[in-house]
């Protein structure tokens, strides 16, 4: 049990490490953000549904019950990976990172409020003091992407609807008993049908494909990682905390850091990248004293 929780941690975290950069890269592409979502969401249902089909995998099929149940956890789902390209099509890589390493403050904030966690030891509030530290000192050195009122409204949302989905996703996920594919094909499938809505809402055209064929290779491998994201995500949250997962994928982020500044010039201010470390090494301060 172990072993494969370690497996799954793995595989989310090579996952989260290159998404960010594979959606950045995407939308400089193609920038449409909510089709560029549709089609993940589209390709992952399709491949597990073809996978079922052929025998090869195991995933269970839509219940009315378990759909209604699901439903919430999906809800919060979308409307995070919504925000998330929203603030990406805006600000680099490294802005979402630090908007993301800050989530553990809050998530913890709701374990305790609704999960009825205890509140974190002295060395615990010491990490989340890090954390907060690295964030201001990223912002002063990044004024310019933060004088953005478009970024600043993103990453607010952003940073609420993942400590939300967090918080809520763990609660479905862990009464819903599904099989570790029927997880990933509920969820696409289920957030395919919130795709409409939230388009209807925020008054985003639909179904846009102007530059798509020229650019497949970036949406397509956009396309390949949220399949992966999609498993190891859904299943490592069975086997962490709510807060540990918040941490895990804050931590894996120092490979995105990296990966991010030499590959192409999308990347936050010099000077603003040792406090964005900063912020990380709190997060993995928090899980050790956790």
């Amino acid at each position: 049990m172990v072993g494969y929780a370690c497996f799954l941690a793995a595989g989310y975290s090579l996952n989260s490490a290159t998404m960010a950069i594979a959606n950045k890269w995407a939308l400089t592409q193609f920038p449409h953000s909510g089709t560029l979502t549709c089609l993940q969401f589209g390709f992952s249902a399709l491949v597990v549904l073809v996978l079922k089909g052929c025998h090869v995998l195991e995933a269970d099929s839509l219940n009315p019950k378990k759909v209604r149940a699901f439903m919430p956890a999906v809800i919060m789902f979308y409307i995070s990976i919504a925000c998330n390209m929203r603030l990406l099509s805006r600000a680099t890589v490294d802005t979402f990172i630090v908007i993301r390493s800050v989530a553990p403050i809050l998530t913890q904030v709701g374990e305790v409020v609704v999960l009825g966690a205890d509140w974190p030891n002295r060395d615990a509030w010491l990490a989340l003091l890090t954390i907060s530290m690295g964030a201001v000192g990223f912002a002063h050195n990044n004024l310019q992407a933060f004088a953005d009122p478009h970024v600043l409204f993103w990453a607010s949302t952003y940073l609420l609807c993942i400590t939300a989905d967090m918080l809520v996703v763990r609660r479905v996920i862990t009464t819903i008993k599904l099989k570790p594919w029927g997880y990933v094909y509920y969820n696409n499938v289920l957030a395919l049908c919130v795709y409409p809505v939230w388009a209807l809402l925020t008054s985003e055209t639909v179904g846009v494909t102007e530059g798509l064929f020229e650019n497949w290779v970036s949406v397509a491998l956009s396309c390949v990682l949220g399949l992966g994201i999609s498993f190891f995500g859904l299943n490592t949250r069975l086997h962490l905390s709510a807060t540990a997962f918040t941490v895990l994928g804050a931590a894996c982020k120092f490979l995105s850091i990296f990966l991010n500044t030499v590959l192409w010039r999308h990347h936050a201010p010099h000077p603003a990248l040792p406090w964005l470390v900063l912020a990380l090494s709190g997060s993995l301060l928090y899980q050790r004293v956790t």
